[in-house]
């Protein structure tokens, strides 16, 4: 069974990678221009979300760090291995 630390450790680095191949990512944003009883004016906007590249490294390794505790905290000591 995978503990805690691991599972977040996995999705952390998985986020991290992404942030590092993507760099951004686009969505697009409805708003309202002007809303009357009779006529309803609205326009889609794109917005752009940006990161620094430096911000999917320290993610990576925080999912690295993250996975290196659930590791350790299976082999504790103290504990004996079967």
């Amino acid at each position: 069974m995978m503990s805690f630390f691991k599972i977040i450790g996995i999705i952390l680095i998985i986020a991290g990678i992404a942030m590092l191949a993507t760099g951004s990512f686009h969505f697009k944003e409805k708003k309202k221009v002007l809303d009357t009883n009779v006529v309803d004016i609205s326009t889609k906007e794109t917005k752009i979300v940006t990161w620094p590249r430096i911000a999917g490294v320290v993610v990576a390794l925080g999912g690295v760090v993250l996975l290196l505790l659930g590791e350790k905290s299976k082999t504790s000591p103290g504990r004996k291995s079967a």
